[in-house]
């Protein structure tokens, strides 16, 4: 079995990887993004998740790192995370009753092949019109905090989603789809065991 590495600090993927059942290690990525560089938005997240998967990649000689990153573009405009309430409230009043996009950028290096597979998703997510109190409300839940576009639609956020065009999995920020299609490149099949935990 070949070890696959999740490049992330993120609860919230960790408990995905355990939800879907899958033998991913997880390990913190040292690496600082830059949301100020000027590239166009692919570019950077694929540029960013890259950065992540290098860092982990440096400790390990015979693995796959996967790195992503995910981040909002609205008016031309990227979000990131909301680092404070007061962010959170900026952001969430910019997406109301508005379409926006979630880009991730995905990155896969396996470190014995020396090989990189560089990929994204993107998808629209249509919020519905929020009043000052849901926003205030929602805040108060502390689910926006350090959270792309300062939502969880996989979570209370998802009352919020009038339509989606694009990838769920993308949204949340692990386009799991496309994670197992290019895993496939590198003979890894995380169907067959034991990428998976039987929970039959």
């Amino acid at each position: 079995m070949r070890k696959i590495i999740l490049a992330s600090g993120s609860e919230n993927k960790r408990k995905l990887i355990k939800s879907i059942g899958l033998n991913f290690s997880i390990e913190k990525s040292k690496y600082k993004e830059d949301m100020s560089e000027k590239l166009p938005a692919i570019k950077l997240a694929k540029k960013l998740a890259l950065g992540k998967a290098q860092d982990v990649a440096k400790k390990h000689k015979n693995a796959i790192i996967i790195g992503v990153d995910t981040f909002g573009i609205i008016d031309n405009k990227f979000i990131g995370q909301a680092k404070s309430p007061k962010e959170a409230k900026k952001i969430l009043k910019l997406l109301s009753d508005r379409k926006h996009k979630i880009i991730t950028g995905i990155a896969i290096i396996d470190t014995q092949k020396n090989k990189i597979i560089s990929d994204y998703d993107i998808s629209q997510v249509w919020i519905k019109k929020l009043s000052t109190k849901e926003i205030d409300s929602y805040i108060k839940t502390k689910e926006p905090m350090f959270k792309a576009s300062a939502y969880a639609i996989q979570k209370l956020g998802s009352v919020f989603i009038e339509k989606i065009n694009g990838n769920h999995m993308g949204i949340i920020g692990l386009p799991i789809g496309k994670i197992y299609k290019h895993l496939l490149e590198l003979d890894v099949n995380i169907l067959e065991k034991p990428y998976y935990n039987d929970h039959s």
